[in-house]
């Protein structure tokens, strides 16, 4: 179990991390660089880090499990998508930076997989919730296709010179999982064809 002092090296080393990228290309960042800003030796960066890389990783790990503490219940999942596009939008700079590295441990495959995982995670909740089963095929479906519609979303919006407002990028990404479920839910038949769209909004 990780010490206060631990937890602490840690989080210097991910500040310090964040700090740099807003300076300069990721490609001349080395863990020397990371340490020095820190004024930390470089074997600490060992003891919690595999490479540079994994930093990136821990940034979003750690950073996103605050802003979207909600995000398998599915009585909570608007808030979950709001609040993970403010964490974006609080970080775009950031993100237009490290997202468009191409190695194998780079962190857009942390967030596509924390993506596929909340997707699966509402999906469950969802059955719980409604008393329906969702088969697990199905599922792991919905959490490739879902999860990889997100991602391809929210990168474009991060990227765009005239992206749209927060709010605007919630709303659609809203409706769009909301025609998802509320789909989802017409096919088991827990809710009538004929019902208006305000009682389902």
């Amino acid at each position: 179990m990780e010490g206060v002092d631990d937890v602490t090296t840690k989080e210097k080393i991910m500040a310090a991390t964040k700090q740099l990228v807003a300076s300069q290309p990721f490609n001349n960042i080395t863990v020397t660089t990371i340490m020095t800003v820190t004024g930390m030796r470089r074997q600490s960066f060992y003891d919690h880090f595999r490479d540079k890389y994994d930093v990136l990783a821990a940034i979003y790990s750690t950073e996103v499990k605050r802003a979207v503490r909600y995000c398998g219940n599915y009585r909570f999942w608007p808030q979950t998508l709001l609040s993970m596009l403010q964490y974006f939008d609080d970080n775009r700079y950031f993100y237009q930076h490290v997202l468009k590295l191409d190695v194998q441990n780079a962190p857009e495959e942390v967030i596509k997989a924390h993506l596929r995982s909340m997707v699966g995670s509402i999906f469950k909740s969802l059955g719980d919730y409604e008393k329906v089963s969702i088969d697990s095929d199905y599922c792991s479906f919905l959490q490739g296709t879902l999860g990889a519609a997100l991602y391809h979303s929210l990168k474009k919006w991060l990227y765009e010179s005239n992206a749209v407002s927060l709010q605007t990028e919630y709303q659609f990404l809203k409706y769009y999982l909301e025609d998802g479920i509320n789909g989802f839910l017409l096919r088991t038949r827990r809710l009538s064809p004929s019902i208006q769209q305000n009682e389902i909004a």
